[in-house]
């Protein structure tokens, strides 16, 4: 028990010091509103002392007995509507944890950059945002709440009972804390051996979900789905079989809350004496309002218990490395060159994908990126776009070292179209404005018109008002890309990235793309293009090629 203590301090620690400044003290609050619950629990209990008295001992008329019982009603309604309040402040501050802890953990993640998102699963992030945080907030929060609530109940009960009648007391004490001691020995580890079967069955439902609906196309053509299907029911069955045998535990506080009222009161009747009617009576009510409080405590205990590694996984996600004040900057103003100087980059693995790269870009080039597959060329876009940290060297814009605390400066001059064009669950006008609050529709027609989209979208019936789908279903390939440059375009980009957008289209649309872009080539001359792509003819309109297989530049003949 002393063990179980420590851990339990350990525990409590653990939270508070995740818990905001300003919600600590609003956890202050929501302590002393638990405690007195707690008391208007006990003295709605107490209450009904004066009716059992005047029952058994028949005193009193009928007509006063009935005045009685409608004065203990109306004080049990009022309590309760004070009892409702309060549980509302609890619950408030319980979804405000969550609230601040999700926002966080997905800023926080989002924050991390690049790097760390492609070493993750997306799958497993987005669990832990929504879920894990509410897991916190309603099962770590809750019955620790819960707990202190119950037990200072139990507290008030066990202690007012001892002072009446001291044996009816200890008898009570000792019929019931000790099932319920054997209850946390015997049950505790296997309901939290359950809860994270349970945890880690729905966390493999929810990635074969993702994964089937995300693959169908190549499911359906291997007729595979029956794996996926077969993965699924597995899940089911282990998510149904580890809640079972939960709800089986769960129950047996009930079954000992009997137990210790029988045992509690074939105590009281061998050994006690005076006017065991009365006693018995008291006994009986307070081990009824007691039996629950412990039972609400054991099961809270199993809760926190199941919900335990959401601590650990809350702390990691909504911590954060002090950064530079990004706003501090001064903004950058793209006049001259783009230089990288003896730049090398290594994953965390050790893998090095080049050393000591060097290139010069002028305002309004068109440079080409070409290179086997795994050469390094989209792990070049970005470092240069600044969401790789370079392991060695440097990326200057007009000699200002780019750096994570002022990307977000650089960002605002570039332009990114990839190879998967990220398309919001919106409309064509949104997503052409990505990030606006509203979308210029003037300059999205312009834009539309540039890159030869405007006669498609006169012919759909919501004009720029046409949702896209999720993902972009709606869209063909060439669609998806020209929206990616017209994106670019709507925000006055004044370089172009463009990672090999035309690697998965057909020839006929890849060279309409390529039409496009030598087209926005000549009408904006001051318009910088970095363009990655396999096929030499993406590259017909560069005037310089950096090769990555040997890291040279060359000069294009077509130019």
């Amino acid at each position: 028990m002393l063990l179980t203590t420590d851990k339990s301090k350990r525990m409590i620690k653990k939270i508070i010091q995740l818990l905001p400044k300003e919600q600590r003290k609003g956890g202050i609050w929501v302590a002393l509103s638990v405690l007195l619950r707690s008391v208007l629990d006990f003295v709605g209990v107490a209450a009904l002392v004066p009716i059992l008295l005047v029952v058994v001992k028949q005193d009193d008329g009928r007509g006063r007995m009935l005045a009685l019982c409608g004065a203990v009603l109306l004080f049990v309604l009022l309590k309760n509507a004070v009892v409702t309040l309060l549980a509302r402040v609890q619950s408030s501050y319980q979804l405000e944890i969550y609230r601040e802890f999700s926002r966080r953990m997905f800023a926080n993640y989002y924050h991390r950059g690049l790097l760390f998102l492609k070493g993750k699963s997306s799958v497993q992030l987005g669990h832990e945002v929504n879920h894990v945080c509410y897991t916190f907030s309603s099962c770590v929060l809750a019955p620790v709440f819960r707990m202190a609530g119950e037990a200072v109940l139990v507290l008030l009960m066990v202690s007012a009972l001892v002072i009446w009648e001291p044996l009816a007391g200890l008898l009570l004490c000792a019929s019931l804390f000790p099932l319920a001691a054997l209850y946390v020995g015997l049950v505790r580890k296997r309901l939290r051996r359950y809860g994270m079967e349970e945890l880690e069955a729905r966390r493999k439902q929810s990635r074969t979900v993702v994964e089937a609906f995300r693959g169908y196309a190549e499911l359906e053509i291997a007729q595979a789905f029956h794996t996926s299907l077969a993965a699924f029911n597995q899940g089911l069955e282990l998510i149904i079989r580890s809640r079972l045998r939960m709800e089986v535990y769960q129950l047996f506080p009930s079954f000992l809350s009997e137990i210790a009222i029988v045992a509690g009161l074939a105590l009281l009747i061998g050994t006690g004496n005076g006017d065991l009617g009365l006693v018995s009576g008291v006994f009986a009510m307070a081990a009824f309002r007691l039996i629950p409080a412990v039972r609400s405590v054991l099961n809270s205990w199993v809760t926190l218990q199941n919900a335990s590694h959401t601590i650990n996984i809350v702390k990691e996600g909504i911590s954060s490395e002090q950064q530079e004040d990004a706003q501090k900057e001064p903004p950058f103003v793209f006049k001259n060159t783009l230089e990288l100087h003896g730049l090398s980059f290594a994953f965390p693995d050790g893998h090095t994908l080049f050393r000591g790269l060097n290139l010069h870009i002028g305002r309004g080039e068109r440079i080409g990126v070409r290179g086997a597959s795994g050469s390094g060329k989209s792990t070049l876009f970005n470092l240069m776009l600044g969401f790789f940290p370079p392991t060695d060297g440097e990326i200057l814009i007009d000699g200002r070292g780019l750096t994570a605390a002022n990307r977000s400066e650089w960002h605002k001059l570039v332009g990114y179209v990839p190879q998967e064009i990220f398309i919001i669950e919106g409309t064509l006008a949104d997503n052409i404005a990505l990030g606006q609050p509203q979308a210029d529709r003037k300059r999205v027609i312009q834009v539309l018109e540039q890159v030869q989209l405007k006669e498609w979208v006169d012919e759909l019936p919501q004009g720029l008002d046409t949702p896209l789908g999720e993902y972009g279903s709606r869209l063909s390939g060439g669609q998806k890309q020209r929206i990616g440059i017209a994106r670019a375009l709507y925000k006055e980009a004044e370089v172009l990235f463009f990672d090999e957008a035309t690697s998965a289209l057909d020839s006929r649309t890849e060279q309409e793309i390529n039409h496009a872009l030598q087209m926005l080539s000549s009408q904006h001359r001051e318009l910088t293009l970095i363009v990655i792509a396999h096929r030499e003819s993406s590259l017909a309109f560069c005037e310089r090629i950096l090769d990555l297989d040997t890291c040279k530049i060359v000069h294009n003949k077509n130019k």
